[in-house]
């Protein structure tokens, strides 16, 4: 009888061992459809899109076939536009009031498509679905998002394995100054002091346009309800070469028209210079360094009305891009 029971359970292991297998197996061959746009930790897929004087640009984002299997069909998969997830990312990424930080979805009259079906010949797995943007009169200040999403058809199968079949995609407008910034030697002063500095870490610059940059002043919070009476604006005037091959110019600052009271001007000259160097340990990278030697005042008429406070910041901000020469597409070519 113990014989008996031991084998009836190896039969059984094996026929469960049989049914995961054939699982794998439909699961492997199995073909659907998905974007190839990864979340990063703020829940979006940002893309970049070089900054054009027409406010055009464009983005192509790859459309995938899944499986193990080559893709022997025409496939037409359907792209729409999904607002209901966006919103759904807001509501649990923000807190409750506080929706002046919430992404906005790109409007209609800032994107458009060739079509709302992106082709995937037979024989390949992967297409590029181009999108046009055009940015003209977009306020620059906020954080634009296009949610698309491969729309059901009864023709194929989306991969809703983690949502991939969804593409929350954060815009980014660059220029050849706009990014992150070092501001660690960036001092912040009380006016008429030149002790115990206040210092924030980084400074995000965002586009103006081709040769303008803002960010926001002093240790503005970048999440303050006030925070865009605080741009600061930095226009790079034309420069010139050193015999180092480094490019120094001066930098035109200035806040925002109409912001009442900040008062945001310059005290003397503000400059920068612009210089690439070979990566340290990797030979084909390039580290093209901007650096901003920068003092100016601002106002502080928000965090106290009664009691207004002016700042003055001295130091420099730097920012690094390493790029691959050897990439054609620039937006592939910068690590981001």
């Amino acid at each position: 009888m113990r014989k008996l029971y031991i084998l009836g359970m190896m039969l059984g292991v094996c026929a469960m061992f049989s049914a995961c297998n054939d699982e794998w197996k439909e699961e492997l061959y199995k073909q659907t459809i998905s974007f190839k746009a990864p979340l990063g930790g703020n829940g979006l897929s940002e893309i970049y899109v070089r900054y054009q004087p027409d406010g055009t640009g464009i983005f192509q984002l790859p459309v995938i076939v899944s499986g193990s299997k080559t893709n022997d069909r025409n496939i037409d998969v359907k792209i729409g536009v999904d607002q209901d997830t966006l919103q759904i990312l807001n509501q649990e990424r923000f807190p409750i009031g506080r929706q002046d930080l919430w992404y906005l979805p790109l409007a209609e009259q800032h994107y458009s498509f060739e079509s709302n079906v992106c082709h995937i010949p037979a024989g390949q797995s992967i297409q590029l679905y181009p999108i046009n943007f055009n940015f003209e009169g977009l306020e620059l200040d906020e954080k634009y998002v296009l949610p698309l999403t491969v729309e059901e058809d009864p023709s194929y199968m989306p991969n809703k394995y983690k949502g991939r079949y969804k593409a929350l995609l954060g815009i980014n407008l660059f220029n050849d100054y706009s990014g992150t910034y070092n501001t660690t030697l960036m001092n912040i002063y009380i006016e008429g002091t030149s002790s115990d500095p206040a210092k924030v870490d980084t400074r995000i610059a965002r586009v103006v346009d081709e040769n303008t940059i803002f960010f926001y002043a002093g240790s503005t919070w970048v999440e303050d309800e006030n925070r865009s009476r605080y741009k600061v604006f930095v226009e790079f005037e034309e420069g010139t070469v050193d015999a180092e091959g480094a490019i120094k110019g001066k930098l035109k600052l200035y806040g925002e028209e109409g912001s009442e009271g900040t008062n945001i001007q310059p005290i003397g000259e503000c400059t920068y210079e612009k210089r690439i160097v070979q990566h340290e340990t990797i030979k084909y990278m390039e580290r093209h360094l901007t650096t901003l030697q920068l003092n100016y005042k601002y106002t502080d008429v928000t965090n106290n009305p009664h009691y207004p406070m002016t700042y003055e910041v001295k130091g420099s901000m730097t920012m690094e891009r390493q790029i691959n020469p050897l990439i054609p597409d620039e937006d592939q070519a910068i690590q981001w």
